[in-house]
């Protein structure tokens, strides 16, 4: 005796999945960084792209006004900048910190700061740092003001004018049209 065919079962709704199970999807496809690698790649990071700049500001400010610096040689300006990096790299190490061991009520990851008010923060980080080590040195008021904003401006405005400028460049710059008559070389 056969046994009789079942129905087919009737078409299923598409169901989605809970946030539960895409969040461990999530992690099985990207593990998450651990504190310590996130912790070093900010200081790194900010250590890199601080002292290069600090330093050419500094380095170009000396020859150009030697007044602004009291002469300082390329020398000292260097380890000026190095002292600027390492503070903003402490920085960058308490905050990347901070930001991980804040617990979130709800447990999901809450959006950041408006980018105004990060730009600000990271301004006031950069300006109250080279001021420090600017007075460290036993510059003048004038001189560590003057030092200053040439180092925000480098740091913080240089990078974002450079940024709209490719942007734009990019935007402007007409797509390569197709040529109707070349032939496609993978036929």
């Amino acid at each position: 005796m056969s046994r009789p065919t079942p129905d087919p079962p009737p078409p299923r709704k598409l169901v989605w999945a809970s946030n539960e199970v895409l969040a461990r999807i999530g992690e099985q496809v990207q593990p998450q960084v651990s504190l310590s690698r996130k912790i070093a790649l900010a200081a790194t990071t900010a250590f890199v792209f601080t002292w290069v700049p600090a330093f050419l500001a500094l380095a170009i400010t000396t020859l150009a006004v030697p007044s602004a610096t009291d002469e300082a040689g390329v020398g000292t300006t260097a380890f000026w900048a190095l002292q600027l990096a390492v503070l903003i790299a402490i920085t960058a190490v308490v905050s990347t910190w901070r930001r991980n061991a804040e617990p979130d009520a709800a447990g999901a990851e809450t959006p950041g700061r408006p980018a105004p008010l990060r730009i600000a923060i990271h301004v006031l980080v950069t300006g109250t740092c080279a001021a420090l080590v600017l007075a460290a040195q036993g510059l003048s008021t004038g001189q560590i003001a003057s030092l200053t904003i040439v180092l925000v401006a480098v740091l913080h405005l240089l990078p974002v004018i450079l940024a709209r400028l490719l942007r734009r460049g990019r935007r402007r710059s007409p797509a390569p049209a197709a040529d109707p008559g070349a032939t496609d070389p993978v036929r």
